[in-house]
């Protein structure tokens, strides 16, 4: 195991995705802002719909040579160039079904989004087969470089738009110009280092031993767009904008999981093969780690949902605020299942995460439906709610029962402990500006955890060693 590798890329992946997504939210708040409840819901509906339909693209083969190029890397050139095939092909075909079942009741700038959206996402699937080809060889640092790049240049085109005053299909053509530049530089970048080998032969074995990868895939980018889906065939863009206000300010955060699994996968899938034990102890360190974020991050986003989105949005999304308090328990779920889920996945029991996540997607959509009748868009916070705890129960009893009997629940006592003082310390100076009282809250809960948790304190002193030891040079 090459911890200096690891390390490496875990610090890239961690600068440049907390860089990116930093962009990434300043520039949907600005865009949310700019377009108000109206056009943002018309925004919103094409890129879930388009979202939808470009997940046909990603089964798995993508991930399948993650697993297979860590563990063996003479394989490497045949399962990148049947990926890059495959997800040529079905793009195309997704893309002119996608064009052929817009619903007639969609607006028409909603319609000309879907177009330019549906060839942004295509070039878009080809590229993260690449960054997927980098996660396998170990060089995600170089990964990471591309997708921040990709995000600062959809940032600054998109302010762009913004400051000419231009409409919302504008800010769609961003993303596609984006995605060529892009594309072409990954493709200047990969010639001589690899040469994709097509093996037909092989196609079909590739594509169904990636089915599971692929499922889990597709439950997390359609999950995260099915309610938008939905609510666009049963009420109006006003309040689907209204909905994904505050829906899209809490999955601003939900990255947040994905930066330190993504950088010890190719870890964890060895270890699950080889030393479980040490794959449980690893998972539960993991756990504790996301847990600790999570569950902080939620509570301080329910107490002071009003000040962030006033502040924010500037009193043109007033009615997302008690949305954006029941969905911010939304973030502590999905960082404690992240890693239950991740315990499957990497131990070779992809199918059993897929039995959850398409349950789960199913109760999803007759949840919303049920609960939108009776409370309008605020039922679509709480059937997302009640899947989350689906979710996480369900995974829990996989992992629990049938893989090995993981320790998660003595690591929270202390972290709802230290959250709840916190999110007390918050509500009392809830009046002070946001920043403040988030610094403030945050300065808190990292002391309180330090003071009483064994783990972070040798965390904190270590980080304060190397502080010093970088200060004296």
């Amino acid at each position: 195991m090459d911890t200096r590798l690891i390390a490496k890329n875990a610090a890239a992946l961690g600068i440049s995705g907390l860089a990116a997504k930093a962009i990434a939210a300043i520039v949907g708040i600005w865009v949310t802002r700019y377009l108000g409840p109206g056009p943002f819901g018309d925004y919103s509906i094409a890129y879930a719909y388009v979202t939808t339909f470009i997940l046909a693209a990603e089964m798995g083969i993508s991930q399948l040579m993650v697993q297979e190029g860590s563990r063996d890397p003479a394989v490497l050139p045949q399962y990148f160039g049947n990926a890059l095939l495959f997800k040529a092909f079905i793009a195309v075909i997704v893309y002119l079904l996608m064009l052929g079942f817009i619903p007639a009741g969609y607006s028409g700038n909603t319609k000309w989004m879907i177009v330019i959206l549906g060839m942004a996402v295509g070039f878009n699937a080809l590229n993260q087969t690449v960054y997927n080809y980098y996660q396998a060889t170990q060089e995600m640092y170089l990964a990471a470089f591309y997708q921040f790049f990709n995000t600062l240049l959809i940032g600054v085109l998109t302010m762009g738009v913004i400051f000419l005053n231009r409409g919302v299909v504008a800010i769609t053509v961003t993303h596609l110009l984006s995605y060529i530049v892009i594309s072409v530089l990954l493709w200047l970048a990969l010639r001589g280092k690899i040469k994709p080998r097509v093996v037909m032969d092989e196609m079909k074995r590739m594509v169904v031993s990636g089915l599971p990868f692929g499922i889990h895939r597709l439950f997390y980018l359609f999950y995260f767009q099915l309610s938008i889906l939905v609510l666009s065939l049963i009420c109006t863009n006003v309040e689907v904008g209204v909905f994904s206000a505050a829906y899209k300010l809490v999955l601003m955060l939900v990255f947040l999981p994905g930066l330190l699994t993504s950088a010890i996968y190719p870890v964890l899938f060895q270890l699950g093969v080889s030393d479980q034990d040490r794959h449980r102890q690893a998972e539960e360190k993991v756990f504790k780690l996301l847990a600790a974020v999570g569950i902080p991050c939620s509570t301080l986003i329910c107490v002071l949902a009003a000040p962030l989105t006033g502040w924010l949005y500037k009193g043109a999304f007033d009615q997302a605020i008690p949305i954006l308090m029941i969905l911010s328990w939304f973030l502590a779920f999905e960082c404690m299942s992240f890693t239950l889920g991740d315990v499957l996945t990497t131990t070779n029991r992809q199918w059993q995460r897929a039995l959850v996540q398409g349950t789960a997607l199913i109760g999803l959509y007759l949840l919303t439906r049920l609960f939108y009748s009776y409370w309008g868009i605020y039922g679509a916070a709480y059937a997302i709610m009640v899947i989350e705890v689906y979710i996480f129960i369900g995974y829990y009893i996989l992992v629990r029962f049938g893989v090995y009997n993981i320790h998660i629940f003595r690591q929270l006592p202390l972290i709802i402990a230290s959250s709840t003082a916190m999110g007390f310390l918050a509500y009392l100076l809830r009046g002070c500006h946001p920043l403040l009282v988030c610094s403030l809250a945050g300065i808190t809960y990292v002391i309180l955890m330090g003071v009483f948790d064994r783990d972070f304190r040798s965390v904190g002193t270590d980080l304060g060693r190397r502080g010093l030891r970088f200060v004296k040079r």
